[in-house]
């Protein structure tokens, strides 16, 4: 656990030599997938615990998932972010490939879930403190993201980076805006006219 533990520390305080030493082993690939089921279980299960704990006011309407679809959405969405951040990546002159990013991806996202799962616990005592800490920490685990991008392409280049990460991200944006488009706002319970 102090192993661990101290490798997340590494990864926030040098995420370039954390990506490097991530990059460094030869991770068996049921390995990597085993990690990555880990790391949507353990989202969707502090997803669950924030459902519960702060439900969301019938008024906003925001889509409201169960644990299930929850894991389903957040599987599916990471495996296509992994997928565009390897093409794309790769059209920028990347070398990076897909088992590469899914490592380290994965670990940035087990990183995530403990983040998350501590705003949790701050959210109960000082609910103004945890706004900012989840603000703080998404701006650290997106400058981690661009560092792990920017270490599987071997680009040297944080700025090429970025532009893998906003291009992946737009053409996921698009392609789900697609796939709403044929499933129908009805059918997903949001507003038709909207």
């Amino acid at each position: 656990m102090n192993a661990l533990a101290a490798f997340a520390l590494l990864t926030l305080k040098s995420p370039r030599d954390a990506a490097h030493q991530i990059l460094a082993r030869d991770w068996p690939r049921e390995a990597l997938w085993t990690a990555f089921l880990l790391s949507v279980v353990l989202n969707t299960c502090v997803y669950t615990v924030q459902k519960i704990l702060f439900p969301l006011p019938p008024e906003v309407l925001l889509p409201r998932f169960t644990p299930g679809v929850y894991f389903a959405m957040v599987l599916l969405l990471q495996l296509c972010f992994i997928a565009m951040l390897s093409s794309a990546g790769r059209w920028l002159g990347g070398q990076g490939n897909l088992p590469e990013l899914l490592a380290l991806v994965t670990w940035l996202q087990l990183l995530q879930a403990g983040l998350n799962g501590a705003i949790v616990v701050v959210f109960l005592v000082m609910p103004s403190l945890a706004a900012l800490l989840n603000i703080a920490a998404n701006i650290v685990v997106f400058f981690i993201l661009l560092h792990f991008v920017n270490a599987a392409h071997r680009f040297g280049s944080v700025w090429r980076s970025l532009g893998v990460v906003l291009m992946a991200s737009m053409i996921l944006v698009f392609a789900l805006l697609f796939i709403v488009g044929l499933i129908g706002p009805a059918n997903l319970g949001l507003p038709e006219n909207v």
